[in-house]
């Protein structure tokens, strides 16, 4: 039968303050959509960015606290950072990955390979301090998630940041934290409409939907602080974000 399917509906949540530490964003969250007239329902997905999450959980450095290292100053100096914030970088990161091009490629202690460890001076306080990525977002995003049933409302919760992508120009929202939703959608086995069996079809389905907010969010001065998703089929899971890590013996540029 020819229809159309859907909708999915996605809703960007405006804050117009600066996020302090000790925030409690779920319940900001449940507010504003309160007041919108558009309720937390069951099933929705709340996103949030790891930048809000960041400051509200208090994982915020001041520069001018901050004691550059020689190896921070020798990379600095290829990089064309300040030595305080390749500090940062390196104390938020497993390993060093690649140094080329002006670019400092690590995992960060969340296990994401990224550009400088995820650390991030935008929308913080002008350049005088940087956010650095919670060390487990999975966990956060299950203590939200947690909370949101509490206030009345069965959802899944990510957290997500913005990376970059091989071979690709532009970056693009991923999932480095969930709760509550299957995180990639395993068809491996299944049938394609011509009877064919698949055999490595995996749908990022987490990253799509961080994907999917960042076009209500934005990433400069916008002001919103994340999304409530509406209509995707969410699988209730515990498996979280990470589980899309691929493992080093897997990776096939690094």
């Amino acid at each position: 039968m020819t229809r159309l399917t859907g909708p999915l509906r996605i809703w960007g949540i405006k804050y117009g303050g600066m996020v302090q530490p000790g925030l409690d964003l779920t319940q900001l969250v449940f507010d504003v959509c309160r007041r919108s007239k558009t309720p937390l329902k069951d099933g929705d997905i709340v996103v949030l960015t790891h930048t809000v999450v960041a400051k509200a959980e208090g994982h915020k450095v001041a520069l001018d606290s901050v004691t550059p290292s020689d190896l921070a100053r020798a990379i600095a100096d290829k990089v064309a950072k300040p030595p305080e914030v390749v500090q940062v970088i390196l104390e938020e990161s497993k390993r060093i990955v690649r140094i080329e091009r002006h670019h400092l490629i690590t995992q960060n202690e969340a296990g994401v390979v990224c550009a400088n460890s995820g650390v991030d001076q935008s929308n913080v306080d002008g350049g005088r301090s940087v956010v650095v990525v919670p060390p487990d977002p999975d966990r956060i995003a299950a203590r939200y998630a947690r909370r949101f049933l509490k206030l009345g409302a069965k959802v899944a919760v990510i957290v997500t940041d913005t990376l970059g992508r091989p071979f690709r120009i532009g970056e693009v929202n991923f999932a480095i934290g969930s709760y509550g939703i299957v995180p990639f959608n395993d068809l491996r086995g299944k049938k394609d409409l011509t009877g064919r069996k698949l055999r490595i079809k995996r749908i990022a389905t987490a990253d799509e939907i961080a994907a999917a907010a960042e076009l209500v969010t934005g990433s400069s001065s916008e002001g919103v602080i994340g999304a409530v998703v509406r209509g995707y089929p969410t699988r209730p899971s515990r498996k979280g974000a990470s589980s899309l890590q691929r493992p080093f013996s897997q990776d096939m540029f690094v």
